[in-house]
């Protein structure tokens, strides 16, 4: 696909649109393996959110995206591989990933596609305790209802790719689908490996550009002053100060923060659909790991390329609680 060197990124985008109608599944992989190299991230920014929703799907399960809970290698074997290639952790989208992050672009988020104890207590302005979500929650310029969490394009793409397990209509009963043959299930193994190492090593470092690194993000001040769960509602600034820690004092912290935020994902957008009670007793980090360890540990009876995640998983415990 030539684009040329100067054209606006409204055209890109508007052109990506029509390929992906008009042109076959590979050659649009291909294209925009292409425009991820050659264009810059001011541009690319603009068509990120489209690309995570193209792939993922729509928040409200309209749009189904790639379909990657359908999509098994032994069915389609070449598109499978097109695709497990493009969504690798080492891959062209988490490529463009990083071109955005080593910019600090931010993507609006709705609260509202939240699960649902999660979003009941930011509307009712109590932040949970995950850090997942401190200094990011913004009013719409309409103000209500309408907020929105500003993420920096890693959750924003990890928000998505975790959503989508659940957003997406269920399968059909006639449709067999094996779990260690599908797309989706084998990705979320290959990231647990990449972001999640055993043995004490971090994850490999970001690679945006050659030679390139991208800082981990820096904290925000709190767009809107909320209370925490607990006896004494204490300021989410106070309390995000207490927990910082200077990224200077390690250097794998830069690259830690992004095992922590897949981590954090997944517990909150898989776990929690319950009451917002229980969700309240279960912020603590070592009762998310555990319950989060145990559902994985029961996937793994269906699919056991997950083994090794599992291993991942369990090396990264809260500070204190390792094992002696």
């Amino acid at each position: 696909m030539a684009f040329p060197h100067l054209q606006q990124p409204s055209f890109l985008l508007a052109s990506l649109k029509a390929d992906s109608i008009n042109k076959p599944f590979a050659q649009q992989c291909q294209d925009l393996v292409k425009v991820i190299e050659d264009f810059p991230a001011k541009e690319l920014h603009t068509i990120f959110p489209w690309l995570v929703e193209s792939i993922f799907g729509s928040l409200d399960g309209v749009l189904v995206g790639w379909n990657l809970r359908c999509l098994q290698g032994r069915v389609n074997p070449v598109e499978y591989s097109i695709v497990m290639e493009f969504l690798d952790p080492g891959g062209p989208m988490m490529k463009l990933v990083y071109k955005l992050q080593a910019e600090d672009y931010k993507f609006d988020f709705p609260v509202s596609y939240l699960p649902g104890p999660v979003k009941a207590s930011i509307q009712e302005c109590i932040l949970p305790d995950s850090p997942l979500y401190h200094n990011k929650v913004q009013f719409t310029p309409t103000g209500g209802l309408g907020l929105n969490l500003a993420l920096n394009p890693f959750e924003y793409y990890i928000f998505f790719f975790a959503l989508s397990l659940i957003t997406q209509k269920p399968l059909p009963v006639s449709l067999h689908v094996r779990t260690s043959d599908c797309a989706y299930f084998i990705l979320v193994d290959r990231y647990l490996s990449w972001f999640l190492p055993t043995e004490g090593s971090v994850p490999p470092p970001l690679s945006s550009s050659p030679g390139g690194t991208s800082p981990s993000p820096p904290p925000r001040t709190p767009a809107i002053p909320f209370a925490s769960y607990g006896l004494h509602h204490t300021s989410l600034l106070k309390r995000h100060i207490s927990h910082q820690t200077s990224v200077n004092a390690d250097p794998a912290s830069h690259e830690i923060w992004r095992s922590e935020t897949l981590l954090q994902v997944f517990v909150e957008m898989w776990l929690h659909h319950y009451s917002l009670e229980m969700y309240q007793k279960m912020q603590s980090p070592h009762a998310k790991l555990e319950v989060l360890h145990y559902r994985l540990s029961v996937s793994s009876a269906l699919y056991s390329p997950a083994q090794p995640s599992l291993q991942a998983l369990h090396a990264y415990q809260v500070p204190g609680q390792q094992r002696k």
